[in-house]
C-alpha cells in the first residue's frame, strides 16, 4: 500500500532542470571562492609563521637581556640582605631572590613575546587594494 502511493509520487515527479550555462556560471563562482578562501588561508600562514619567529626572538632576547642583570640584582639584595634582621619577611624574600626573579624574567619574555606577536600580526597584514 505505502510502496503504491511513493510509486505514484516518483512516478508524477518531473524535476525542472535548469540551463548548462547557468550551472557552469554557479560552478565558476564557487570555485573561485574557493581559490579566494585558499589564497587567504596562505597569506595568513605566512604572516602567523613571520610573527611567530618576531615573538620567539623578542621573547629571547627580552629574557637574555635580563638574565645578564641577574648577578648585579644578586649581588645588591646580598647587600641588602645583610642589613635586615634574621627574623624578618623581607629576608626570607631575600634569601628566595633568585627564584622570585626567574618568574620576573619568563613572566617579562613571556609578555614581551605575546605583545610583539600581536604588533607584527597587525603590521604584517596585507595591503588593501586601492581601486582605480
Amino acid at each position: 500500500m505505502e510502496d503504491d502511493k511513493l510509486k505514484s509520487l516518483f512516478s508524477n515527479f518531473e524535476p525542472e532542470l535548469t540551463s548548462g550555462f547557468w550551472f557552469m556560471n554557479k560552478l565558476q563562482q564557487n570555485l573561485n571562492s574557493v581559490e579566494m578562501i585558499k589564497q587567504h588561508t596562505a597569506e595568513f600562514r605566512a604572516r602567523s609563521k613571520k610573527a611567530v619567529v618576531i615573538a620567539a626572538l623578542v621573547g629571547f632576547i627580552v629574557g637574555f637581556l635580563f638574565s645578564l642583570s641577574l648577578p648585579c640584582l644578586s649581588e645588591a639584595v646580598l647587600k641588602w640582605q645583610l642589613t635586615l634582621p634574621s627574623e624578618s619577611a623581607m629576608n626570607t624574600l631575600a634569601n628566595n631572590f633568585t627564584t622570585i626573579a626567574w618568574l620576573i624574567i619568563g613572566g617579562t619574555s613571556v609578555l614581551a613575546a605575546l605583545n610583539s606577536y600581536e604588533i607584527s600580526l597587525s603590521l604584517l597584514k596585507p595591503k588593501e587594494a586601492t581601486a582605480c
